[in-house]
C-alpha cells in the first residue's frame, strides 16, 4: 500500500546523495523521498545532516514510516528533545 506524501515539494539535494536518489538526475527531488532514503541508506552523519536541515519534517517522517530503523528513530527523537 502506498503512503500519501506529507512533503511533496521538490528541493535541491547535495550531489553526494545522488547515489540514494538515482532517479532524479537534476538534483531536485521530493523532500519526503530525500529524507526517507537518507534514513534508509544513509550513515549517521547523513542522518544528522538531514535532521539539522529539516528538523520538524525529519521527526514527523521518522514516526510515519514503519521501515525506519529503531536506531534512526532514537537519534531523531533524542536530537529533537535536546534541540541539537
Amino acid at each position: 500500500m502506498r503512503i500519501k506524501w506529507t512533503y511533496p515539494q521538490h528541493v535541491s539535494f547535495p550531489s553526494k546523495y545522488k547515489k540514494f536518489l538515482w532517479e532524479y538526475p537534476n538534483q531536485k527531488a521530493p523532500l519526503e523521498k530525500i529524507i526517507h532514503r537518507i534514513f534508509t541508506y544513509g550513515s549517521f552523519d547523513d542522518i544528522r545532516w538531514v535532521y539539522e536541515k529539516y528538523p520538524e519534517e525529519a521527526l514527523a517522517l521518522s514516526k510515519k514510516y514503519k521501515d525506519i530503523k529503531r536506531g534512526v528513530k532514537f537519534w531523531i527523537k533524542y536530537w529533537h528533545e535536546h534541540r541539537i
